[in-house]
């Protein structure tokens, strides 16, 4: 009940109420009236009927009172009194002495006790002087009956109440098809608010009749349309500066400085023991085509190498493919060289299915690979790659690790056992609000296998399990062990991230409703974290899905936001809470007036829709207090607070099972 008074009480109820309680007034009103005067009414009528009793009875018997003849007056007053009309008739004449003593019990069979005891009818008394000759011989008393009255009063009410149920009816009924057509337009208002609440910008072409509701329903439309036009104005304002800045416009691939910035948001935070994969494939036949034949062949020959690029992408979780110049590309994968290669070796045979040695004099592609650890810059890379791609050697000299080089089946047990074992760590990193001193937005979790007492690469943990169709199950062990942190620290938000495989499956929607329903702990205080480029896969499908899970009470952020390179469009009509920024966009940010221009253009679109906006990989105070002044809502990245271990421990006098370390733990809302 005080969840309803806190969400508000709806107008229609409301009025309902108010129209069932006149109505209930006003039936009890009149029934209780119309009792009442037929009530004054029959005491009236008894009143009047025993007075002239008495008055006829009285000459009737004046002639009879003589103690030889009384029994003739008894007799003529036996005669009336059995009408039944009365309770009693008693004569007393002048010595006080009862002549004439009839009494009838007050008994009605036909009509309820209750309704006796409740409605009191007065029986009246009424008396007349008998005379005999000129003497006052006594007075005759006759005292009506109620019986025969509440015969009446019974009937009367029972037809009363049935008529006035009726007239209260058919009054209900009215009333409610009325405010039904009232309400339908209010209805639509109502619902054209929520869908703005859900960032979707629908007009009410229906116009209702009621002036004031009309004057409402202009004023919303105004709004809506207003809104849209400011979304669709900022939108291709970002999608512009997009494509000229971080776009290649034929391959519509991230160019140059797209793929300097996501160089460096992932190479300067690997571990010392972490590498990616880089591959630059170059077309040595560019610019013979070029001069030979026509432009357009040329631009066609670099689109079916982007083609195969993009499908790689696709394919492989945590890559990207660049566009550095005419004849340049870069795959970008950030996992080791080892695990990377069979994924090489697709991409390098569909491009040499694509050769044609009469269009191809220099051959179709050149290409090389190598294994970037954490420091390496991006001109040293790039001078590898192309030197190697130059000379034709490929460079794959790196340290395996023994999990990289396991069979796909050895792959399918390790991850089963891990499914089937829950061996998971926790680590944590607050996201903290803007312009605050640790206050929190969330906690982001992260997630760490566990296999034979080794670490399991994240990366590659979940590339296999998504080609093995395993991630769905990963995911549900992840939420499960999670669900005794949360229980401790249920005051603090904590952001899950979920994979693209667990995003689209009903069968996983299905499961979190059901285990959310056993343990409500997971409806308040949860949001899970989707990547942009898995929740582009099918805007729609992943819209119905974040329903379901606002409707559970989870929310949903964006991460890596920007990273598409695409409109920001799709962001109508999607019911999310947080959208956060890619990595990418904060490098050099202080010395980058584009990269500043579109971090304040996400603002305004996601402020503009009631979503916050996060800036991760905050690394020093200048990007932070930039970010800030730009309206990002919330920041994260090593310069706040790195990420750190959930301790897990036990107390015997304790509930107390999972810790975190000071610097964290100062951002906590839950004090242990």
């Amino acid at each position: 009940m005080l969840k309803h008074f806190k969400q508000g009480i709806s107008l229609k109820l409301q009025i309902y109420s108010l129209i069932v309680f006149i109505c209930m007034l006003s039936f009890s009103v009149k029934v209780y009236t119309d009792i009442d005067s037929t009530t004054d009414y029959l005491e009236s009528q008894m009143a009047s009927h025993a007075q002239d009793t008495a008055t006829s009875l009285g000459l009737s018997i004046s002639s009879f009172l003589e103690p030889s003849n009384i029994t003739i007056a008894q007799t003529m007053a036996s005669a009336i009194f059995d009408s039944g009309y009365y309770s009693s008739i008693r004569f007393i004449d002048g010595d006080g002495s009862i002549l004439i003593n009839l009494n009838n019990p007050r008994y009605v069979d036909s009509v309820p006790n209750w309704f006796i005891n409740f409605i009191k009818l007065k029986a009246p008394t009424m008396v007349s002087e008998v005379s005999s000759g000129w003497v006052i011989a006594g007075n005759l008393e006759v005292t009506s009956h109620v019986g025969q009255s509440y015969m009446t009063l019974w009937e009367h009410t029972k037809k009363t109440l049935l008529s006035a149920f009726i007239i209260l009816l058919v009054s209900m009924i009215f009333a409610y098809l009325i405010l039904q057509t009232v309400f339908r337009p209010l209805k639509d208002v109502e619902q054209q608010a929520n869908l703005v609440t859900k960032k979707q910008f629908t007009l009410n072409h229906n116009l209702p009749v009621a002036r004031e509701l009309r004057i409402v329903t202009n004023a919303l439309n105004k709004m809506v349309s207003n809104l849209h036009k400011t979304f669709e104005t900022l939108t291709n304002q970002s999608e512009n500066l997009t494509k000229q800045v971080y776009l290649d416009s034929l391959t519509e691939l991230g160019n140059r400085k797209s793929f300097e910035n996501h160089y460096k948001s992932v190479v300067d935070f690997l571990s010392d023991d972490e590498h990616i994969s880089i591959m630059m494939v170059q077309l040595p036949s560019l610019d013979s085509i070029n001069k030979s034949l026509t432009y357009l062949d040329g631009d066609n020959y670099v689109l079916s190498i982007a083609n195969i690029l993009k499908k790689s992408v696709k394919e492989l979780n945590k890559s990207k493919a660049f566009r550095l110049n005419g004849g340049t590309f870069i795959f970008f994968a950030q996992h080791e060289l080892s695990f990377f290669k069979s994924q090489y070796h697709k991409i390098s045979k569909e491009i040499q299915q694509k050769e044609n040695l009469k269009l191809h004099v220099n051959g179709i592609a050149n290409i090389s690979i190598a294994s970037i650890s954490k420091g390496v810059s991006v001109t040293s890379a790039l001078s590898l790659l192309d030197t190697n791609c130059t000379i034709g050697e490929l460079e794959i000299s790196i340290h395996d690790k023994s999990e990289t080089s396991l069979s796909v089946s050895q792959w399918r047990q390790l991850i089963n056992d891990i499914i089937k074992s829950a061996e998971i760590n926790y680590s944590i990193q607050p996201v903290k609000k803007s312009k605050t001193i640790n206050k929190q937005c969330y906690f982001e979790v992260f997630s760490h296998f566990i296999h034979q007492n080794n670490k399991v690469n994240n990366s590659h943990l979940f590339s296999m399990a998504d080609n093995l169709n395993l991630t769905e199950s990963l995911d549900k062990v992840i939420i499960e062990n999670f669900i005794p942190l949360k229980e401790q620290f249920p005051n603090d938000l904590f952001a899950l991230n979920i994979s693209k495989s667990s995003l689209y499956s009903k069968s996983f929607i299905n499961w979190l409703v059901v285990l959310s329903q056993q343990t409500p702990i997971l409806q308040q205080n949860l949001i899970f974290e989707v990547n942009e480029f898995d929740l582009l896969h099918d805007v729609d499908e992943a819209k119905l899905h974040i329903e379901v899970l606002k409707d559970l009470g989870i929310n949903v952020c964006i991460e890596h936001f920007g990273t598409s390179l695409t409109s920001f469009k799709y962001l109508q009509g999607l019911n999310i809470s947080y959208v956060k920024l890619d990595g990418s966009y904060m490098q050099n940010l202080t010395d980058d007036s584009q990269s500043q221009f579109f971090v304040q253009t996400v603002n305004n679109i996601c402020h503009g829709f009631g979503i916050k906006v996060l800036a991760c990989l905050i690394e020093n105070s200048q990007t932070l207090e930039l970010v800030e002044d730009l309206g990002c809502d919330g920041v994260q990245g090593n310069w706040i607070a790195k990420p750190s271990k959930v301790e897990k421990k036990k107390y015997k006098s304790s509930k107390c099972m999972f810790t975190f370390c000071t610097e964290t733990l100062k951002f906590s809302n839950y004090n242990i």
